[in-house]
């Protein structure tokens, strides 16, 4: 079962310039645009320099066999290279493009075998609990990246309806990140619920942290409580006490 990591935590405090915002979206809100199709998400770039990175990709992957239909999707917070227009992503033809995208070899590897369709906006999806990613992707994928918790920030024990509101802001947070091109989970604790990104093997986490989940883990630099930073007490190599930001780390997927 997943668990919030333990700390010495000084309570929420903002993150700069509204990392919560830039990671789980306002969920008050649209950010998207208006895309009315299925479309299957390549690569998300996020920053300053996104669209440029996203261009640079674009121009790489348009030259391989079956992608040079590819496109850039501007989602607000995510530019995302993409491919494949589907009015839904369960027709013959839109899992039969799926497949194919996930079996396309680059120098021998399979960069978007874990490729999945982002919704447009407004439109969810079914597949978003953590608790179905071993049936989706094998026995092999084993760890996510917790990035955030939903629930109370005081530590009393919450009521039933402090539950719903928690169950609620995840899976509104874990919407808008697949919208935004993130392979994002919630899961359903019995006091709080944590949201996840990304799907890693035992090769992906030892002996060293992957390239993909390094950079995984520079996107979604911390574990933010309700959106907010979360200050915590680590002990230093020479034994100082300081305090930093509640850093995002890898848990194990819950088997079903």
């Amino acid at each position: 079962m997943l668990a919030v990591a333990g700390c010495s935590s000084s309570g929420p405090k903002p993150i700069p310039e509204s990392e919560g915002q830039k990671l789980f979206g306002d969920t008050n809100g649209a950010t998207s645009s208006s895309q009315e199709f299925w479309t299957i998400g390549l690569k998300p770039f996020a920053g300053n320099n996104a669209a440029q990175l996203a261009q640079d990709e674009l121009s790489r992957l348009v030259r391989l066999p079956g992608l040079d239909e590819a496109f850039i999707l501007d989602r607000g917070q995510r530019v995302i290279v993409c491919v494949g227009r589907q009015p839904s992503p369960n027709t013959r033809e839109a899992l039969a493009l799926l497949e194919r995208v996930r079996k396309t070899r680059i120098d021998g590897e399979r960069p978007f075998a874990k490729a999945f369709y982002i919704p447009p906006q407004g439109k969810a999806q079914s597949d978003l609990d953590l608790r179905s990613v071993p049936g989706k992707f094998g026995e092999d994928a084993v760890y996510t990246l917790q990035v955030g918790v939903y629930g109370r920030a005081d530590g009393r024990a919450p009521t039933r309806r402090d539950i719903e509101e928690a169950r609620e802001k995840a899976v509104e947070a874990v919407e808008e990140l697949r919208r935004q091109g993130e392979l994002a989970f919630y899961y359903h604790g019995p006091s709080m619920s944590m949201v996840t990104v990304g799907v890693f093997t035992h090769e992906d986490i030892d002996p060293v942290f992957s390239f993909g989940l390094r950079s995984l883990m520079e996107r979604f630099p911390h574990n933010l409580l309700n959106g907010q930073g979360v200050s915590q007490t680590v002990t230093m190599s020479d034994g100082s006490r300081q305090q930093i930001i509640q850093e995002s780390f890898p848990v194990l997927i819950p088997e079903n």
